[in-house]
């Protein structure tokens, strides 16, 4: 059943504007570049000022659990709705809280804008989803693409904003575009036709497609009782802290090594682009070739990338570095639909932000982990051995995701045949 000329004009607002709104979900991973500014500002510490980040990116978690759970038992829409307000308001009141106490922006940068981010990102990229029953890799892909994407853009504009006015000046520029974002969102979102998702899903198990054909729909509660909720949590939490210790000293060890400034800069610049791209790629490929395969593909390239830095001095670290980048966007953009493959679309936004609590263990174990190594005498080679083995680590685990997969499998299948058993007995009575 194919959509109407309506339905695909539908579809391609909604993508259009939930992917404008994802972008500025990246947000956060340019605070490297306020920080300075905000710390000269309002006089606070490195430790002050870095915590904005923490925090942001830990809420961020819980927005997403309390926006997939308002689309699942409300309407996505009321998701969006609010939680692009929530975030339109964490930026544009972290203009008021350049003050010398950081606890204020702490709940504006942090808390507001990190919770508002989560109930958005969750709620766009499960309807997106929905949009493409048979293509949830590539749907996902898309709408992702535009978080990697956000540092490359966002970064040269905000140091344009932050040298001409200041922290203040940026935060209601930025602000004004996210409450565009956010408006146009919220006129164009909207879910699939539920006659047409159900004779799509129809055709798609006559054609052997296991995504449609009766899988189950795990809640959240169901979910973390079986055992491959913990090895995709676990699988995300170490396959991420090794890009957690290698981005935040990418570009100063590069130079600590003797190469050349701009060659350093560059190559965080060529990592955005490789993150953006892994994200729509790798889901897209992974819908054709299987998500396990793809993965452990990503971990392996991670495990040889950390292992270069760790021994490299040479250009060879910046290579290296760029790939890194590859493989977190790889990881961040093939678990949203990972997740739903595995556990169903109807939870979707609730089940990834449950799955989300691995990024939110591994930020704060890799700073923890680089001040322990680095505090015994340590350099950061050192740092990235340890972050060569966390891979390694990762890569097991999906390994051991992939044998439960095959189980759970092998039971739903046993568990269909029955069922067509025991109605065709029926049938016959």
């Amino acid at each position: 059943m194919n959509l109407s000329n309506t339905q695909k004009k539908q579809r391609l607002f909604m993508m259009a504007s939930g992917a404008f709104a994802i972008f500025f979900t990246g947000y956060p991973h340019v605070w490297s570049i306020y920080q300075p500014y905000v710390m000269e500002q309002a006089g606070w510490t490195q430790g002050q000022a870095s915590m904005c980040f923490y925090l942001a990116l830990s809420v961020f978690v819980f927005g997403n659990i309390v926006g997939g759970r308002i689309q699942d038992q409300y309407n996505p829409r009321l998701a969006v709705v609010v939680g692009g307000g929530i975030f339109t308001a964490g930026v544009l009141l972290s203009a008021c809280f350049i003050i010398p106490s950081p606890l204020p922006i702490y709940l504006s940068y942090g808390v507001l804008q990190g919770f508002g981010q989560g109930m958005i990102y969750t709620t766009i990229i499960s309807t997106a989803q929905k949009w493409f029953p048979g293509r949830t890799g590539f749907a996902s892909g898309i709408v992702v693409t535009a978080n990697g994407l956000c540092g490359f853009f966002l970064a040269p504009v905000s140091r344009k904003l932050l040298e001409a006015g200041g922290p203040r000046l940026a935060f209601l520029v930025i602000g004004a575009a996210v409450a565009v974002s956010w408006v146009l969102c919220s006129i164009f979102f909207c879910l699939p036709d539920p006659e047409w998702r159900r004779q799509e899903e129809i055709r798609l198990a006559g054609n052997g497609n296991r995504a449609a054909a009766g899988q189950r729909q795990y809640t959240s509660g169901e979910m973390m009782r079986t055992k491959s909720f913990y090895f995709l949590v676990a699988t995300m939490l170490f396959g991420l802290i090794s890009y957690f210790l290698m981005s935040p000293v990418s570009q100063t060890y590069q130079i600590e090594l003797g190469i050349p400034v701009s060659v350093a800069v560059s190559a965080v610049m060529f990592g955005s682009v490789m993150n953006a791209g892994t994200r729509l790629v790798l889901p897209t490929l992974a819908d054709k070739v299987g998500r396990v395969v793809c993965i452990k593909g990503v971990l392996a390239v991670s495990v040889a990338a950390m292992v270069v830095l760790s021994i490299s001095r040479s250009f060879a670290a910046t290579a290296a570095v760029i790939i890194m980048y590859g493989c977190y966007g790889g990881i961040m953009g093939s678990f949203p639909s990972f997740t739903s493959s595995v556990f169903g679309l109807k939870h979707a936004g609730e089940n990834y932000g449950f799955v989300m609590f691995g990024i939110v263990i591994s930020t704060f174990a890799a700073p923890a982990i680089t001040g322990f190594i680095t505090g015994k005498g340590y350099g950061m080679q050192a740092v990235f051995a340890v972050g060569s083995a966390f891979a390694v680590v990762a890569f097991i685990c999906m390994m051991l995701l992939g044998r439960e997969l095959r189980k759970m499998n092998g039971q739903e299948e046993k568990r269909n045949v029955i069922g067509k058993n025991e109605a065709a007995l029926g049938a016959g009575k």
